[in-house]
Order: C-alpha cells, then structure tokens, then sequence
C-alpha cells in the first residue's frame, strides 16, 4: 500500500506525531539537501519488508527543508514501526562528510521511542549494500499514547536546593539497592528509591544520559546518542513491551 492514503500533512513538528482530529500520523523530517524521502512503515512479525511506503512529493510534501506528510492510522495494515529511505549527494559529489546511500534505511533523529529488532546489527550500517531489517525503528507508539499527568507540574526549589546525580541502571541495579529484583537497572527501579533520596535530604535529581544509545556500542554511560528525544530502551522494565516511554514519564512524575 503506497502513495494514495497520504496527505500533505505539516511541516512542525519535526518527527512522527499523532493528530487526534484525523486519526492519523504525521510526519516530518529535516533535510537541508535530501533530493528525495521515501516513509516506510513495519509490522510484525517481517521487518525487512514494509507494508507501506511513500515517497514524497517534492512539491506536495515539503516546506523549505521539512520534508512532510500525514497518513491515516486506518491505512497503515497494523504497521507499528517506521524509517525512511533518503536520496542526496553521494561520494562522488565530493562533499564525503556529508553524503547519501540511498541502500540504508535511516532511523529517525526525532523519535520518540526506538525499537531495535532482534537482528539489529550497527555494523550493516557501514557495509556497502541493504541494511533491512537490522536497522533501529522509530515506534509509532512512542508519539501517540496519551499519559495521565494528572495535577502533575515542574518543581519550583528557590533555594537550598540539593542535586544528586545518578545513572539509572548504576543507582538501582546492584542487590543491595533494596529495588525488585525486576526492576534493576530501569526507570522503575529509581521510583522504588526516592524514600531513600527523601531520607538523604535530596530535592533535586541530574540523570546522568538516559537518551537513546546504540546498545552494541558498549558505553556504559551512554555517552553515544542515537536519539535525544527517545528514553533509553534498555533502562525499561518490559523491554518486550517497548513501553520505555511510558515508564520513563511515571519516573518523571513520581519524582516531582
């Protein structure tokens, strides 16, 4: 299924965002010199294979630098994933630091939540060929849920504040953390510990990077970003369940 359920959608904001009023995705994505976008979206079980495609129209779907459409959820055959093929200047264009391979499916900067499937490999990324179905994925899922926030609002210390920095999973992973042994190392697990940051007297908490990281890198601290705008994936409890967005807002809003 293909170009006939898209619309032109907008422009802002950047990413994959759910408009409620159409039931429908919108998509946005930055490129100052992409000369073609083509969407790709995946269900499982096959994530090799998209069940939808569309590759936009370089009048109707872009403002300026914003390549954009918006595409019903009705149409979309279960899809729950999405990445894009982008087309531009490649080696030969003499510009090698900033270049095209129109082979390579490419995550979104954007994201919300990424998925990593289970022949996720980052070195297909450098090889010369197709790097489907070991490529991340952007979870729609992680745009669209809603969140009960209820009377939930931003800490106001004016004074005498006291900041305690901690990484999730080094605050809440060893045994004697006093954490459920199912929630180690996650989002979760800091929520079992505030009683203990109460009773040291703490106000405030820096998270060391809890932004997605390339899990095959290797750096324990996550000093190697895919994606600022999605929660880490391996500091969620139900990793199965890709719900480490939603987890990462109760931590939030137990914390305040």
């Amino acid at each position: 299924m293909t170009d006939w359920a898209a619309t032109e959608g907008t422009p802002f904001p950047l990413g994959a965002s759910w408009v409620e009023k159409d039931s429908a995705w919108n998509f946005a994505l930055y490129s100052k010199d992409a000369e073609s976008v083509t969407l790709l979206l995946y269900a499982e079980p096959d994530l090799v294979n998209p069940v939808f495609t569309h590759r936009f129209d370089y009048l109707r779907n872009k403002s300026g630098r914003i390549w954009h459409c918006r595409i019903a959820q009705a149409v979309l055959r279960g899809a729950r994933y999405y990445a894009y093929y982008v087309v531009g200047p490649n080696l030969q264009g003499g510009r090698e630091w900033h270049c095209f391979d129109p082979d390579k499916i490419l995550l979104d900067p954007y994201a919300k939540a990424a998925f990593f499937p289970p022949t996720f490999d980052r070195a297909a990324a450098a090889r010369p060929g197709s790097n489907a179905g070991k490529a991340p994925l952007g979870l729609l899922a992680g745009a669209g849920e809603p969140f009960d926030w209820g009377d939930d609002r931003r800490p106001r210390h004016q004074s005498d504040t006291i900041i305690y920095e901690l990484h999730v999973r080094g605050f809440t992973n060893n045994p004697n953390s006093g954490v459920s042994p199912d929630r180690r190392g996650t989002y979760a697990g800091v929520v079992e510990k505030i009683p203990y940051l109460k009773d040291l007297g703490v106000t405030a908490v820096e998270l060391m990077p809890v932004f997605q990281f390339d899990p095959q890198e290797g750096n324990y601290w996550g000093y190697m970003p895919l994606n600022f705008f999605a929660p880490h994936h391996g500091y969620g409890s139900r990793p199965e369940h890709c719900d480490q967005h939603n987890e990462f807002r109760a931590m939030v809003k137990a914390l305040h």
